[in-house]
Formats: C-alpha cells, structure tokens, sequence
C-alpha cells in the first residue's frame, strides 16, 4: 500500500518512486522534478546528497517517508532490515537498505516477507537486522524462517518493543508539494540581488528597517487532511490486472522451459517476481549463470538446491470506481470458473472485514493442466477486484501443471 497510517493518524508512506538525480544546473534539476512527479506524485523530499546531486522521493501521498525514518532512528546504517510484526494481522513493516539507500519498505504478509529478502543470498552483504514480534527472519536456521550466512550480517538484534508507533517523525522526511519543495531549496527560484550600489549606507539600513517593520506576521492554520475511510481498499486494488499477471507468470514459465540442459520444477510467483528449484539434466552450473543474465534472471546455489528468481514488471490497473458486494463477487468467480475448469477446484478461505470492506481468501487448485488452460483461468478474474496473493505450480512431464492460484476478493 502506497502509506501506513498510524494509531495517532500520522501517515509514512511508501514512495512510488526514489532515484538519486546528478544534474549540474538547478534549471535542469526543476525541469527534471517537475516531468518525473507528473507521472510519480505531486508531493515530494529532496536532500542533497553531493554537490550535484540530490536524492528524490515521489509520491500521489502526503506523510513522512516510512524507509528513510526507520533508517535514521537507527543511526543510517550502510545496510539494514528491519521487520516488525503488525499486531492482529498476518503482515510485518519491512525496511531494507543497501548501500546507504532504502532498496524496500512497506508492509508485508509475514509469508512473502522469504520471497523479498532470497535475492540478497547471492550479494555481497553487511547487514545490522532489527526483529519485533513473530516475523518469518531467524538468526540461525529455523523452519519455516528465513535467515542468512553469518558472514553476511554485521548484528542481529531482537527488539523489546516495535519502532513504529513511536518512530518520530522527522521534517526532512516530510513529503510536501512540489512548488514548495522547490522554493524551499532556492532551485528555480530567480534570486533578488541588490542593484542599489551607490546608495549611502544609511540609506540602505533606512530601507530595510522600513520593509521589515512593516511586514505583517501571519498565521495560518492548515486544515489536517481527511483520511479517506475507502483509501485502503484503493490501495490494495492499485496493483497490476490479475489476468495480466497469469499471462506473465506463464511466459516466465515458458521462457525457463529454454533453459539449456536444466529445469524447473516448482515454481511459485509471488509480488511481481517468479521464484523457482531448479535441476540439471545435463547442464553446467555456468550454462545456468550464462542464461540467466541473458534473461535478467538471478541464480541462488544453497544447501538445499539451486533456485532462479525472475521478476515481472506490469503496470498497475485503473482504480476501481465501485464496491460490488463481497457474496456476488464470489458468485461471479465460481460461474467463470465452471466454463473453463468445471469441477470442485474451488476453496473459500476466512473473510476478514477491514473498515469499509471485507477481503476473502480463494484459493482455486488445479491439476495437470496445460499452460492454455491456466491462462483461461487467469482470463476469468479480468474487471474483478481481486488481488492475486501467490501463483504455486509444479511442473509435469509435458509441460503439465499441477498447482494453485490464491485470490483476495475485495467487497462489502
């Protein structure tokens, strides 16, 4: 979700766009502010990093940055996770900076929380790790939790308390509109130099006592924005089109059936990326590197095997401009369901009301179908609001797939 609102009302928002600029003349540098927050937000942080850069951070939001705080509070670390548990539900706030720059932050179901950190197992890193609550990150291995080679973390450290709800909130990383930013930060802003040179002194101190004995001191009191009770239903419904992402998770499936001399077997994609075992037939570990950056893919060797991550970039669907009753979109499901894949596939999961509507758990199954077949069953969530959670499929012999795709049905 683009922001995390806090028990105290404070919104920490996640940016939809950070980058570093280098631009040599602050001309430039408005120009190339003002084109980026038309497509990423109007509202803005700027911090000048060098002397020619600045490191930016966009977003549709107002709110203090939820990466960029958690990072300070712990005294800007090079490299940082940070993961605290979210009382009464299944996710966690999860930061993660490296090299100096927040990589993620948001909040996370505690089960995706393996799939973001897997692609730092192949990287050089240094991390300090800061734990809250019963979060899915161990420090030694532990089922069904991740952790990392000890070379690879700097500390570990188990909190007494979570960050969040007192995490203050720091002016520098307040995001405000555009315009203001600017003007704050004197770029684009024609400065007024003194023309008056051969004016007496006296006659100078004389004109400034005048111009600031007149100024008027106003204040004005800036009304607190409303929280839109349907903003998290938005939110969550601001992620790529379901049936859009079956197709992808199916080309990804049909790209890494190329793989020369090597195999997936099972595969399971999950926030925009593709996560799979892989096996040789034949194939050289260097064969499987080779192909990989041909394919923009990472390759992970652990004790356990040897797996292959590739993400899927898709653009996000317009926002909905309706809430349909959860019962009737249930219904809808199962009817389009029953026209491409008849049979008992379906299982209705625990319904959970948070504010203004209600998310449902659907998880359909199938077995040993082919590729056309699971892209029809991807096709019958087109307009629906549904949130794809996770794609799981084994691979069979002749491309056969045998799996499940879990849905979130988003009603009242």
């Amino acid at each position: 979700m683009p922001y995390i609102t806090r028990e105290d009302g404070e919104h920490f928002v996640i940016p939809s766009y950070r980058d570093v600029l280098t631009i040599k003349q602050k001309s430039q540098l408005k120009k190339e502010i003002l084109l980026l927050s038309q497509s990423y937000g109007e509202y803005i942080t700027l911090q000048k990093k060098a002397v020619n850069q600045y490191e930016v951070a966009f977003s549709p939001d107002t709110g203090y940055l939820l990466g960029e705080s958690i990072w300070h509070h712990f005294n800007k670390p090079l490299d940082l996770i940070y993961c605290e548990a979210i009382p009464n539900t299944t996710e966690a706030i999860l930061v993660i900076v490296k090299s100096g720059s927040v990589y993620l932050d948001g909040s996370f179901p505690l089960d995706s929380i393996p799939e973001e950190l897997i692609i730092f197992l192949t990287q050089q890193n240094n991390f300090e790790i800061y734990v809250y609550g019963d979060v899915p990150i161990s420090k030694e291995p532990e089922a069904g939790k991740f952790s990392f080679e000890a070379s690879s973390v700097k500390s570990y450290n188990v909190l007494d308390k979570p960050i969040f709800p007192t995490l203050p909130l720091m002016k520098t990383f307040q995001l405000q509109l555009v315009d203001a930013v600017l003007k704050e930060q004197g770029i684009g802003v024609v400065p007024v130099k003194p023309i008056i040179i051969g004016l007496a002194v006296i006659g100078v101190a004389f004109i400034a006592w005048n111009f600031y004995s007149s100024r008027q001191v106003v204040t004005t009191t800036v009304a607190k924005p409303q929280v839109n009770p349907y903003q998290q239903f938005l939110n969550t419904l601001s992620s790529p089109a379901p049936d859009q992402e079956v197709t992808a998770f199916i080309d990804k499936l049909q790209l890494m059936s190329q793989m020369p001399g090597w195999s997936a077997t099972d595969v399971k994609y999950i926030h925009n990326g593709v996560n799979a075992t892989v096996y040789s037939y034949g194939g050289k570990v260097e064969d499987l590197y080779a192909w990989a950056a041909e394919n923009n893919a990472n390759v992970m060797i652990k004790k356990t095997g040897i797996f292959m991550t590739i993400g899927i970039k898709l653009p996000n669907r317009p926002a909905p401009t309706k809430i349909y009753s959860s019962p009737k979109i249930i219904a809808t499901i199962v009817d389009r369901l029953s026209n491409v894949y008849p049979g008992n596939n379906l299982d209705l999961g625990d319904s959970v009301r948070k504010g203004v509507y209600t998310d449902t758990i659907i998880k359909i199954r199938f077995n040993n179908i082919g590729p056309v077949v699971l892209d029809l069953i991807g096709k019958q969530f087109a307009d629906l609001p549904v949130v794809i959670h996770d794609i799981t499929v084994r691979l069979e012999k002749d491309f056969n797939l045998t799996g499940s795709i879990t849905i979130e049905a988003l009603g009242n």
